[in-house]
């Protein structure tokens, strides 16, 4: 029953993430003016609303609206650069402007090769790998700067879409079930693509995707009876995540 315990406590933290996340708090950065209303994005994928202050933050004052008339993407920037060495699946190191700098693939997420889920270090092993063959045997690696992203994260690492002979790295990780469309603080560029590409993998089961997105927690030390209500808040804290994307995003 112990598991059972931590279990609930974690659908509790769950529901008040998810209670706190709805508040409608908005970054500064990403507020516009348009005609005299004020609006901000948030989200993954990104939604737009009407905002305005409060206790010095901007917070949500309408559901969600269109992309405002005056909004204006902010245009991307490439450079070529040379493979440095590798990283795991959503990292590498590259020589830019005759530094050696870490750079971290924008608008994906991949297993961590270290992982205490031995699903998840498999995949994320794979990952590492196919990223590692991919950036080893390029011809031109080309980095694009996207101008809706902040130019380095707070680990100091660059951020940018990575293009392997003409062909964008994170796409492909997504194709193989390797990576999924994740950290999208902004309007990024190739999002929507990315998002096909990935609807695809999951209706395919490949990789990360071959599971249910909360796996059944099963001990074998537990009793049926045990097992069953552990099914029961695993499909419980799917439908709490479900209501609120419907409610909030």
């Amino acid at each position: 029953m112990k598991k059972i315990r931590v279990l609930l406590f974690f659908l509790l933290i769950i529901f008040f993430i998810n209670v706190d996340a709805s508040s409608g708090a908005i970054k500064q950065d990403s507020v516009i003016e348009c005609n005299n209303t004020y609006y901000g994005n948030h989200g993954n994928p990104l939604h737009w609303h009407r905002v305005i202050q409060k206790d010095n933050k901007w917070v949500l004052s309408s559901g969600e609206v269109d992309i405002p008339s005056c909004y204006i993407r902010k245009t991307n920037t490439m450079e070529k650069v040379l493979f440095s060495k590798c990283g795991d699946g959503d990292t590498a190191r590259f020589i830019i402007n005759g530094e050696d700098r870490k750079v971290r693939f924008l608008a994906i997420d991949t297993m961590e090769v270290n992982s205490n889920d031995e699903k998840e270090k498999v995949l994320g092993k794979k990952a590492s790998d196919y990223t590692c063959s991919s950036l080893k045997n390029a011809k031109e690696i080309y980095l694009e700067y996207d101008g809706n992203s902040d130019k380095e994260d707070k680990y100091g690492r660059v951020l940018a879409f990575v293009y392997v002979d003409g062909v964008l790295l994170e796409k492909s990780l997504i194709q193989e079930g390797l990576a999924r469309v994740y950290y999208i603080y902004g309007d990024y560029a190739h999002v929507d693509e990315l998002r096909e590409v990935e609807a695809v993998a999951k209706n395919e089961k490949k990789g990360i995707w071959n599971d249910v997105i909360i796996p059944d927690v099963q001990d074998e030390d537990s009793s049926e009876e045990e097992n069953n209500i552990i099914k029961i808040i695993n499909f419980i804290v799917l439908i709490i995540k479900k209501i609120f994307a419907l409610l909030f995003n």
